[in-house]
């Protein structure tokens, strides 16, 4: 069965996201549609991203990925058609399918021909959706649209080493704990670590291990009264896609509160990293 995903900013509130599935319903019934997000904050393409770059390898081959953010067009902004590994993204030009990993990976890249890609305000609908048919189709990809060569850059921050002792890296995403995602990968680390020890400086607080994880920091000591006192202490892990997560254990905004808001970082502040 051929699969659609539909990642977007549009919340759940309006009519929006169930318009683009009453397009594909009406006119395909052999498909499966999997949302993977509606919850991306408005217009933001680095959380897109870091989104997509967590699930779409999880997705077989010729899985059609229909992204709604930042999407309308103009003459710098177009809307495209672009493979990597086997799968197809369809959105605007708009720095987004270079922050797809692996970018090298990109196989192919169409700028879409549409009558309405000009013109629309909701092009995942109008758009998109009608691409993802051609695709179904089996059409060749040259009726779609203009190959290119490239696609806009989006100016990448990555890790810095600004000594031998000190590696700087930042937050990339929040999540829906209010943990604080890095871009720090677990290689990367090992590489600049040379199995020192070390100190991760987060904002005033201070943590000198990485757990495997979550439950584990519970389990360093097994006093019941040990672990109550852990919770709402903030703990490091490398999460499911080998990413530096900073976290409060077992605490959230009802409830002792987030990485996020103890911490008082977000999105694009950075967190040291000190060797011995």
């Amino acid at each position: 069965m051929s699969i659609i995903t539909l990642t977007s900013d549009f919340g759940l509130k309006d009519y929006t996201v169930a318009a683009v599935k009453a397009k594909i319903v009406s006119s395909r019934s052999d498909l499966s549609i999997v949302d993977i997000t509606h919850h991306i904050k408005p217009f933001n393409v680095l959380e897109t991203a870091f989104v997509l770059n967590g699930v779409y390898s999880e997705f077989p081959e010729k899985t059609i990925h229909l992204i709604g953010v930042d999407a309308e067009a103009d003459a710098n902004q177009k809307h495209l058609l672009v493979m990597i590994e086997n799968q197809y993204f369809i959105g605007a030009d708009n720095g987004i399918f270079s922050l797809l990993l692996p970018e090298n990976k990109i196989q192919k890249i169409i700028e879409i021909r549409h009558t309405l890609s000009m013109e629309s305000v909701f092009p995942m609908k109008d758009v998109f959706v009608d691409i993802a048919f051609k695709l179904l189709d089996n059409k060749p990809l040259e009726e779609i649209g203009k190959t290119l060569k490239k696609v806009n850059e989006w100016k990448k921050i990555n890790p810095v080493l600004a000594n031998p002792n000190e590696l700087t890296v930042h937050i990339a995403y929040v999540d829906h704990f209010g943990n604080l995602v890095t871009d720090l990968n677990k290689k990367l680390f090992h590489q600049f670590r040379k199995n020192r020890k070390f100190t991760i400086h987060a904002s005033s607080t201070k943590i000198n291990k990485i757990h495997q994880k979550y439950i584990d920091f519970s389990k360093e000591e097994m006093l019941v009264s040990v672990l109550k006192s852990n919770i709402g202490k903030a703990m490091a892990v490398f999460n499911s896609i080998d990413l530096l997560e900073i976290a409060i254990y077992k605490s959230y905004s009802e409830k002792g509160g987030t990485a996020e808001e103890l911490l008082g970082l977000t999105v694009g502040d950075t967190i040291k990293i000190k060797f011995e």
